[in-house]
């Protein structure tokens, strides 16, 4: 992992930091709360780069708290609701929109904000994901896209490795070949019905969109259908993990069939191979999305964005240790790729020479594929949360047997239609 603790060095230039913050003693000490979603290893980043952030800031004491994802936007939900959400709050772009027209986030670009917060390190395209009607209500911290995980050792077994421009019958095969191998103890892959996420790459190929410009579907009933039976007929064929080992999955490493030991490979971010490499062993690699056309469907996303409450007292000093957390190229070095690529075009060029492992991995597969991404698109509307997880919930009721493809996605449309308008 690239990180070394700057905890207590002196003399330190920041030469890309922006924010300019104020000095000790010409204001109150003020205490920022910060919370975020990860894991261990990237609380233990977070924390050393908050160490140094305080030492240059000492004006400032920032207290941090993380959680799983899910539990994480549980409890936002929660304190936005009662006007008690942290000062700094790591956002998904999926949720912008909808905390965004709640009113619960700060525009960055206008007011005490702004002062403090640079952004022209980062381009155009991927800042556009923080943007909506006119204001700036998140800086993306770092890029990152959909990729496959998958084991090279076990891959390798059965002759295959998968690259750009390989098809989904190829994957089918070789996930069928790998189910054979052990009699079913490790599958080809996770079943991927269960993620809108994946569903999006795939629309994507087809030339689809989840979301218009105006916030209704991009799709119908129709590519729901085709894509359940994509997934359905993985299952079916054994290619894929069963419903009782496929459902239940909260996007943590432990709850995944790779993380259980039971599938080769599953689809997911690139920002998180290291932990991949450190939870199940450094024979774990990418791969893009397999394709039946041109497209690969896959885009260049934030993986996360810093927004500030609007709520905040102190909405200046929460954009300082933002501006210091995606510019600074110390933070920068202490952070690594634990939250993805750093989104700092500089600070992203100043860490390529020292990544190794995992984070070098991810680092040249995006370089590999950077002319095949596409920008990210806009933020979806409010209720896409329900959306989400009404899509998984849909789908382990077809793995199950409880509903065929056609009434699943007839049901989830429906849903979803009335949660958006």
């Amino acid at each position: 992992m690239l990180r070394r603790s700057l905890v207590g060095a002196v003399g330190v230039v920041a030469v890309l930091a922006a924010g300019c913050g104020s000095s000790a003693g010409e204001g109150d000490q003020v205490t920022l709360r910060f919370g975020y979603w990860g894991n261990d290893d990237r609380a233990q980043a977070t924390n050393e780069a908050i160490a140094l952030f305080e030492e240059r800031n000492p004006d400032i004491t920032v207290e941090a708290s993380f959680s799983s994802f899910e539990s994480y936007f549980q409890k936002l939900a929660t304190e936005t609701a009662g006007r008690n959400a942290p000062d700094v709050i790591q956002m998904d772009y999926r949720y912008l929109r909808e905390y965004g027209d709640r009113g619960a986030l700060a525009d960055l670009a206008s007011g005490e904000a702004a002062t403090e917060l640079s952004t022209d390190g980062i381009s155009a395209e991927l800042l556009s994901s923080g943007q909506l009607d006119g204001q700036l209500l998140g800086v993306p911290m770092s890029q990152n896209t959909q990729i496959l995980f998958y084991d090279t050792e076990i891959f390798d077994s059965v002759g295959v490795t998968p690259e750009d421009g390989w098809t989904w019958d190829e994957f089918e095969a070789a996930s069928s070949a790998i189910s054979a191998l052990d009699e079913g103890q490790v599958f080809g892959t996770a079943d991927f019905g269960m993620a809108i996420d994946w569903f999006e790459v795939w629309l994507g190929q087809q030339g689809g969109e989840l979301y218009t410009a105006e916030g209704t579907l991009g799709y119908g009933v129709e590519e729901v259908v085709e894509y359940w039976e994509l997934a359905d007929r993985f299952r079916e064929s054994g290619a894929s993990t069963p419903a009782d080992i496929g459902t239940g999955a909260d996007g943590s490493i432990a709850t995944s069939p790779m993380g259980k030991n039971r599938a080769a490979s599953e689809f997911g971010y690139d920002s998180g191979l290291t932990s991949y490499t450190q939870t199940l062993g450094e024979q774990i690699s990418v791969a893009p999305f397999p394709s039946d056309g041109d497209d690969l469907g896959q885009y260049a996303k934030p993986s996360m964005l810093a927004s500030v409450f609007s709520g905040s007292e102190h909405q200046a000093e929460a954009a300082r240790f933002i501006d210091f957390m995606i510019n600074d190229p110390d933070a920068g070095e202490i952070l690594g790729t634990t939250r993805g690529m750093p989104a700092n075009d500089e600070v992203r060029s100043a860490i390529s020479g020292s990544l190794e492992g995992a984070e070098l991995v991810a680092y040249e597969f995006e370089e590999a594929i950077a002319d095949r991404l596409v920008a990210a698109p806009a933020p979806p509307p409010p209720g896409e949360g329900a959306i989400k997880r009404d899509f998984q919930r849909i789908n382990d009721e077809i793995a199950f047997g409880r509903l065929s493809v056609q009434e699943g996605a007839e049901q989830f449309i429906a849903g979803a239609e009335q949660q958006l308008s």
